[in-house]
């Protein structure tokens, strides 16, 4: 191995090494264009020994590309978020890219306009966008979305018609959750939905209402105390149900664990569901019964889309956007309505 107080080798040194031409070396690297496997062997071994690394600002000058594309969500730590990120991430990593993730702080526009200026000056190629509280983007992103390749990741944002996204089937799942309880006899039904403003929340209290039109809707944030707080609200108006849906699992944890402190059983008294699965949906008491969504797959799909629009392969347009499956699980927490 090299000392490790030595410079990288460069690509005229890989070369020389092997005994081919820098134009094999960077189709090597690149995959481009066919390399006999023993050259290509014999390049990556020396690769790998002398620790060469492509210099990415060369390689945008002469490209017009950084292999660089950008992750924004409104809360890179928040579980939801991280998973659709790793998503993106295993995809840029499949095609070869690099990722950058910002948080936007529930698109602050300040913090945007930062991240969005690495995508004006080149420093990323395009951007996967999830949105946070509403429909309305910022003027940041508006602007951003009318010159700059940007895909929609987990939310449609209806104003911005032209550009791809990559969702869930929300409506589909609500319309299979409200089914669900309906067939168990439930009549009287509340709805914890998130924020008001978003295309999943409307799709989703839309759903549910096929088979509960008079079902009840307060709006959270999507947080287990949200889910605490608003059911603590209906006990203390008196307001009777024995369905509660939550429009995410958080939410509809946390009234469980009102409802526990209440004295008022789940199932038996009240049947709770959620939406998205997450991992503590399984371990719960009684188990959540959800509806399935894939979070990692839609990053690995958003940054995929992204990625083969940048590289000419598919069209960066609405056309492109994709809905996908999801699965409803039925767990514990729902039962036959009492009588």
């Amino acid at each position: 191995m090299t000392d490790s107080r030595q410079r990288p080798w460069t690509m005229q040194q890989i070369a020389a090494a092997a005994g081919v031409s820098v134009t094999t070396v960077s189709h090597t690297i690149s995959g481009k264009r066919p390399v006999r496997p023993d050259t290509a062997e014999r390049v990556r071994r020396l690769i790998e020994e002398f620790g060469y690394v492509p210099d990415s600002g060369a390689q945008r000058l002469k490209t017009g590309r950084s292999r660089i594309i950008g992750l924004a969500v409104p809360d890179v730590s928040h579980w939801y978020f991280g998973r659709i990120a790793r998503g993106v991430e295993e995809a840029a990593d499949e095609l070869d890219y690099g990722v950058i993730v910002a948080s936007t702080s529930n698109s602050d526009p300040r913090r945007e306009k930062r991240y969005f200026n690495m995508l004006r000056t080149r420093l990323i190629d395009g951007l996967v966008y999830t949105a946070s509280r509403e429909m309305t983007p910022t003027e940041e992103l508006v602007k951003l979305a009318s010159k700059s390749p940007v895909v929609l990741a987990d939310e449609a944002i209806p104003s911005l018609d032209g550009l791809p996204s990559v969702t869930s089937d929300n409506y589909v799942g609500a319309q299979d959750l409200g089914r669900h309880l309906a067939s168990l006899g439930h009549t009287r039904a509340v709805i914890l939905s998130g924020y008001a403003g978003l295309k999943s929340q409307i799709e989703r209290v839309k759903g549910i209402r096929e088979s509960f039109p008079n079902a009840l809707v307060l709006y959270g944030d999507f947080e287990l105390r949200s889910g605490y707080d608003l059911v603590s609200d209906l006990l203390a108006q008196d307001v009777r149900f024995t369905a509660l849906f939550g429009c995410n699992d958080l939410m509809a944890i946390g009234a469980m664990q009102r409802l526990r402190e209440a004295g008022i059983r789940v199932p038996e008294d009240v049947s709770v569901v959620g939406f998205d699965d997450v991992d503590m949906a399984s371990v719960v008491t009684p188990g959540l019964t959800t509806v399935r969504q894939d979070m990692l797959e839609i990053g690995r799909r958003s940054g995929r889309l992204l990625i083969e629009g940048l590289e000419g392969r598919t069209e960066l347009t609405s056309a492109g956007s994709v809905s996908l499956p999801v699965e409803l699980v039925i767990r514990g927490s729902t039962a036959t309505a009492p009588a």
